[in-house]
């Protein structure tokens, strides 16, 4: 079930990460990280175990079919002969979760022991014990905050090609300009190399809210901020407010927005650059600000047609998503894409003519991410840290949202201080979960693989 949409792992990183790891006796196919938002699962499929018959790219499918794909079941699988099997990455939706249990009780086994046991970590893994037991399965709670810094740690100190910052192919780190005319994420990726000894570093974890913490050495580490203004700020303001159901759905409409039409800038009032003080005409002076300078339209006839053809074009979508609730129709009609059609449009029938849902999507993108670079700056220069990595789930890999963090960073510091990012950051709890809660591993404990 592989996503094409969002790779999560690099292949070439996953295989070498399996020559390192020393799987636990008690959970020796799965780790888990619950979040509020985001659930995410390592899962290792031995050959021989039940599966689909269908492969992709030569790799056996997980058989997760009570996982939806259209409900966020982003996956990458990953064949690893060294062990005889495929290991899975995955994620999704929290709200699921009911899904992910009836998963683990129809698939994972554990070979000649009745009591099933999974390393997890995450809050999840304490809210939903009670359902977790009730299918048989003990869940191995690991500590949130110490599995993903070993998580981040290990990738750290073991691969290259997997740390980057964010600079455009000239160079140069402008304020983001609108997402169509951005390149390619791959253009822009600059690789930092592994270090035996990367500490001390800033990790700004950005979950359903943002974990601040401050790493000194393996297994040393100290929360020091955070923020109740995170990922999960932005999904519940863009579900509010675009009638979106899924955050990639949310992703994909801030592709086609334009922030300056919502956002009030420094050339809205100025009349252009504040050069005295350094910001040009193009910074955010308001995220939003433009609303708030909105006229309502005078009651003319020609304002009357607009508000019924509204009225019109409104009820037709506002049908389209009742049928989209009918049993059997309203699969048909998500195969063919209409529901991701439709919720932009029904927000729009809420903002009028003035303002549309990929605009606002996109405003709230980078009033977020502006806010999250900010304070990891702050917090960086307040610990005199020379580092900051950004991880977590809310990144996803989105060209976008790493261009808006590294330029909140690079704004804030006048260029001193660099934005770090991960080619898989939204497993790092998942991994270090995996990993035992451990950020070294010996030879020993994985010579055999």
């Amino acid at each position: 079930m592989n996503s094409p949409k969002m790779t999560l792992i690099n292949k070439g990183i996953a295989l070498k990460l399996l020559k390192r790891v020393d799987v636990l006796s008690e959970s020796q196919s799965l780790a888990l990280d619950i979040g509020g938002s985001l659930a995410k699962i390592i899962y290792f499929q031995p050959d021989g175990a039940r599966r689909t018959t269908e492969k992709t790219d030569g790799i056996p499918k997980l058989c997760i079919d009570y996982l939806d794909p259209k409900r966020e079941g982003s996956s990458l699988s990953v064949r690893v002969p060294e062990l005889n099997g495929t290991l899975h990455f995955f994620c999704f939706e929290t709200r699921n979760i009911e899904d992910c249990i009836k998963f683990i009780s129809e698939h994972y086994r554990q070979n000649g022991k009745e009591k099933r046991r999974v390393r997890a970590t995450g809050g999840g893994s304490y809210k939903y014990d009670k359902l977790f037991s009730e299918v048989g399965v003990e869940l191995i709670k690991l500590d949130e905050m110490r599995c993903t810094v070993a998580g981040l740690t290990f990738l750290l100190t073991h691969f290259d090609h997997e740390v980057f910052s964010f600079l455009y192919p000239d160079g140069t780190l402008p304020p983001p300009g609108l997402p169509e005319s951005a390149p390619a994420l791959a253009e822009c990726r600059r690789f930092v190399d592994a270090r035996p000894d990367p500490f001390p570093y800033l990790l700004v974890h950005i979950g359903s809210g943002v974990s601040i913490v401050k790493v000194t050495g393996h297994g040393k580490f100290e929360r020091v901020s955070g923020s109740t203004i995170g990922g999960g700020t932005f999904w519940g303001l863009c579900r509010l407010l675009t009638n979106c159901k899924t955050f990639d759905e949310i992703i994909e409409l801030t592709k086609e927005g334009n922030n300056e039409r919502v956002d009030m800038l420094v050339g809205d009032i100025y009349g252009g650059d504040y050069s005295k003080i350094g910001l040009g005409a193009g910074v955010i002076a308001s995220s939003f600000g433009k609303v708030t300078m909105r006229k309502e339209p005078p009651p003319t006839f020609s304002n009357l047609r607009k508000a019924w053809r509204r009225v019109v074009c409104g009820t037709f979508w506002l049908w389209c998503d009742f049928m989209l609730n009918i049993p059997i129709l309203g699969h048909f009609l998500r195969r063919l894409g209409l529901d991701k059609h439709l919720r932009s449009r029904i927000a729009n029938i809420h903002f009028g003519k003035i303002f549309r849902a990929e605009d606002v999507a996109l405003s709230l993108l980078r009033m977020i991410s502006y806010n999250i670079g900010q304070i990891g700056y702050l917090n960086a220069k307040r610990y005199d840290l020379p580092k900051i990595y950004f991880g977590g789930n809310f990144i996803r890999d989105h060209p976008y949202t790493i261009a808006s963090i590294s330029y909140a960073v690079h704004f804030w510091s006048n260029g001193q201080t660099q934005a770090l990012f991960l080619l898989h950051d939204g497993y790092l709890g998942a991994l270090g979960a995996f990993l035992g809660g451990e950020s070294t591993i010996s030879e020993n404990s994985y010579s055999e693989l």
